[in-house]
């Protein structure tokens, strides 16, 4: 059973309200893990899975303070704190310096092993190292904290601010971030969670201390690295599959390091074969594709399961954990039946 959870959300009156873990997620709206439909893009090759791309209508959305009304003449976004020379941008400004376009699956924190609120987008915006080296960070500063329109706060080691995949983003599925994702800037980090990556940004200060926000201090991770794991996407659970081979497809991701490998087992873990991984174009930036032909399954009910290995070599773990504090654990299974 699903281990239950409480998370605080804060209501209209700046009141903290403690729901339960599963209306939390009933409240959020997301894609289910077989509409990720990596078997309609087995002929794409290594591109498959940039070319699998989210509906912005459909990609989940959560908010801890609501979703704000931001006027975009009255918006600016502001870098300061601990720096030599604090920045503060329109939104025309923002939208003038060099553009970077990228594609980054998004995922939940409180994403269970093969839930459904993940998704990929094709993203506008620009890069955020080259503000940070603009402002010029003092050295006595060692975190970031970020802002947003809504009231929500989380923070970053000042260090993570230098990988050169982070960035600012004002576009999704090339055209302006709707309000509900996060209009007019949000920010995107690769391998991380949600819940670490502000949507309505309005201000990075730099700090000379370690920063909870909203989450980290109802005792969630304030690392935010996403966990490693594989899903199977097709056949569904409780499916039904005939013949003398079937190809099972799913995906995988990992945090910044990426994935380098999964393996399935069609006998409940007892034996393991790794599959083939045949789009993982941006490691830890998109979802991997991966497949693996399923030759001449005996008859009856068989336990799927699934598990990844990341950049490092490092194992995804096997014990089933709920979502809170750092992200679920645990191998994807499924049941099914060959006929």
């Amino acid at each position: 059973m699903e281990r239950r959870h409480f998370i605080s959300v804060a209501g209209g009156l700046g009141l903290g309200l403690l729901i339960p873990g599963l209306a939390y997620r009933y409240m959020m709206r997301g894609i289910n893990v077989g509409n990720a439909n990596v078997r309609a893009y087995l002929n794409d090759g290594p591109q498959a899975a940039l070319r699998a791309i989210t509906p912005t209508e459909d990609l989940y959305v959560m908010s801890s303070h609501g979703e704000p009304a931001v006027d975009e003449k009255k918006w600016s976004l502001a870098i300061n704190g601990l720096v030599k020379n604090p920045l503060k941008l329109s939104y025309d400004e923002v939208r003038a310096l060099p553009a970077y376009e990228t594609t980054l699956t998004l995922e939940c924190i409180s994403n269970a092993v093969g839930g459904r609120l993940i998704g990929n987008a094709n993203w506008k915006g620009t890069l955020l190292k080259p503000l940070v080296e603009r402002a010029g960070v003092l050295p006595e500063a060692k975190y970031a904290v970020f802002y947003a329109a809504e009231g929500y706060t989380t923070g970053h080691p000042v260090e993570r601010l230098a990988d050169p995949a982070n960035f600012l983003a004002y576009e999704m599925n090339g055209q302006r971030l709707t309000k509900q994702h996060g209009f007019p800037l949000r920010v995107l980090m690769p391998g991380r969670y949600g819940m670490k990556m502000p949507k309505w940004l309005t201000r990075i200060e730099f700090v000379n201390k370690e920063y909870l926000g909203f989450w980290e201090w109802q005792g969630w991770s304030n690392a935010g690295d996403r966990q490693t794991r594989a899903v199977v996407d097709d056949p569904r659970p409780q499916g039904k599959i005939s013949g003398d081979s079937f190809v099972v497809t799913g995906y995988a991701l990992a945090d910044v390091s990426g994935v380098s490998k999964v393996e399935i087992s069609t006998d409940d873990g007892r034996h393991w074969e790794e599959v083939e991984i045949f789009s993982n174009p941006q490691p830890s930036q998109a979802w991997a594709f991966w497949k693996y032909v399923w030759k001449n399954p005996s008859k009856g009910k068989h336990a799927l399961q699934v598990r990844a290995t990341d950049g490092r070599g490092k194992l995804q773990s096997s014990i089933e954990r709920g979502e809170w504090p750092d992200g679920a654990t645990g191998y994807h299974t499924i049941e099914v039946t060959v006929g």
